[in-house]
């Protein structure tokens, strides 16, 4: 079934190879249950790059408030609510997403709240600045940079929410920030994150280097294979 056409003319479809139609359906990932709809929902409908991390970064949640900031279906939340949080927000600008979320935190049995939200007019709010402070904050963005011209802007981008982030934790705090733009590489985002601490005038330590999975190959000869980097951080 043709959608629209791509920049070369070509039609664009969504069909199985069978050619049957794909019903939505619940599927266990990581040990907990997930509502998938493959053809009708965000790109692949799960963001399977992302599971081992899921699993690393519930392990700082235990007992803590956490925020997982463009949650999408809220994975990060739900693994931290299993692993014991004490209070959990997911944010994303997409309803559809959080509707997802909701009903993924009903079906496991989970207490965490999703709420739809522009995560940068989030940070900038003067009343949340006088919230308490989050001990665990996750950054999980969609691509800023889609094209090699927008870097300089993605840049800005992944500063300014970095920089928020740091200055809404609680002294010795975690961020698990992350990029999925290939045309950002390391030296690009550790130069990010060492602007946004020094503007925040935090001690930012780095607790691990993240990165793809294996089965999600970087190829020596296609630069644009490797896509998926990030750290996760204690801000003093």
């Amino acid at each position: 079934m043709p959608t629209s056409a791509g920049s070369r003319g070509l039609p664009l479809e969504v069909h199985t190879r069978s050619g049957k139609i794909w019903e939505p359906r619940w599927a266990n990932i990581g040990g907990l249950d997930h509502w998938l709809d493959l053809a009708g929902g965000q790109k692949t409908g799960f963001y399977l790059d992302q599971r081992e991390q899921h699993a690393t970064v519930a392990k700082h949640c235990a007992g803590k408030r956490v925020l997982d900031a463009f949650c999408n279906q809220g994975c990060f939340a739900l693994h931290a609510a299993r692993a014991g949080a004490a209070e959990v927000l997911g944010l994303d600008s997409a309803a559809d997403a959080i509707l997802a979320a909701r009903r993924n935190a009903e079906r496991n049995g989970l207490k965490a709240a999703f709420e739809v939200a522009n995560v940068f007019d989030r940070f900038n709010e003067p009343a949340n600045a006088r919230d308490r402070p989050w001990d665990v904050i996750v950054l999980d963005p969609p691509p800023f940079a889609k094209s090699k011209s927008a870097l300089e802007g993605a840049l800005r981008g992944y500063k300014e929410i970095n920089l928020r982030a740091m200055q809404r934790l609680a002294p010795g705090g975690v961020l698990a920030t992350y990029t999925c733009s290939h045309h950002m590489g390391d030296t690009e985002l550790r130069g990010v994150l060492a602007e946004a601490a020094t503007d925040a005038k935090r001690r930012v330590q780095v607790i691990a280097f993240c990165h793809q999975p294996a089965d999600h190959p970087v190829l020596v000869t296609m630069p644009e294979s490797e896509y998926l980097r990030g750290y996760i951080l204690r801000v003093e």
